[in-house]
């Protein structure tokens, strides 16, 4: 098989098929209202939170890669943000000091297996000109085109 193949194959399995199954397999469900002592986390709040997140991260993959284990970082970073997240304290180290919790569209925990599906839709958000991350600036509920797949709200609390 040719390299534009291989290349071709690898964004389906690593960013359609995901995304699909979310669709798919997420039983859709009206958003409950938005409790008075919350708000949504804003598009700022959330790059701000990213970035806390990626420079934890990369310290973490850079030291991991020196010890011989250079493919390791993206296992890391996929269990990083699902482990936390499906967490008791549903968030990451920068959503912590952000102040900003992930749920569902009634304000439940994450399973693991939808926060691994929204993990790889946010490929696809990033794929398309950032377009699907710009989308938190304007939409209702703040989602961005990951969220929307997954079903998932940020609020600050």
């Amino acid at each position: 098989m040719s390299v534009s193949l291989w290349i071709i194959l690898i964004v389906l399995i690593l960013y359609v098929l995901p995304t699909a199954l979310c669709l798919v397999l997420i039983k859709r469900k009206n958003y409950k209202k938005l409790p008075a002592k919350k708000r949504y986390a804003g598009f700022w709040w959330r790059i701000l939170a990213g970035l806390i997140d990626n420079i934890i991260l990369a310290v973490v993959s850079t030291a991991i890669s020196f010890m011989g284990a250079p493919y390791l970082g993206f296992f890391i970073y996929w269990l990083y943000f699902v482990i936390l997240q499906s967490s008791e304290k549903r968030s990451t180290f920068g959503m912590r000091a952000c102040g900003i919790k992930i749920h569902d569209e009634h304000f439940n925990r994450l399973s693991f297996l939808r926060l691994t599906g929204r993990y790889f839709a946010t490929g696809l958000s990033g794929i398309i000109l950032l377009i699907g991350f710009f989308m938190i600036a304007f939409t209702k509920r703040k989602q961005g085109l990951h969220d929307l797949v997954a079903r998932t709200i940020h609020t600050i609390e």
